[in-house]
């Protein structure tokens, strides 16, 4: 909790998906690929955790660096590496690939189009990304 600068730890989120599930309501899940000390079967845990706790929708992106945050200075002295595109869509395609036809996906990726972005400069062209994206998903005849 402490390493991503967050105000409420794993806990409080599976309360509150829970709870608002309880009254009737959707939930749709935020999943960030690429946090620091994230491992590839972590992502994906994630992933199977949300679909787990029944969510009824995502939206999944990579974390990217934007000037003036703690993770930009962690960045910055070297301590924090970004996750490459390679890797993103290969998780990225790995959960699709076991996503609950009950599920619908909302985002596959984000981008930040200005200068505040440090890393990684993929993310500046979130089309391209999208692009790349299908390519792989039109490979498992997986339609976006």
């Amino acid at each position: 909790m402490q390493k991503i600068n967050r105000g409420h730890d794993y806990q409080n989120l599976e309360n509150a998906i829970l709870k608002s599930k309880s009254y009737g309501l959707n939930v749709c899940g935020h999943l960030i690929f690429g946090l620091p000390d994230e491992s590839d079967e972590m992502m994906l845990a994630t992933f199977n955790r949300a679909i787990e706790l029944g969510i009824d929708s995502l939206k999944i992106h990579p974390l990217y660096i934007v000037e003036r945050t703690a993770l930009a200075n962690q960045f910055k002295r070297g301590d924090f590496v970004p996750i490459s595109e390679e890797r993103y869509i290969s998780n990225l395609i790995k959960a699709l690939s076991n996503l609950p036809s009950n599920i619908s996906i909302q985002r596959i990726t984000a981008g930040i189009e200005n200068s505040t972005l440090l890393s990684p400069k993929w993310c500046f062209n979130k089309q391209q990304s999208i692009k790349k994206i299908r390519q792989e998903l039109y490979k498992l005849s997986i339609k976006y």
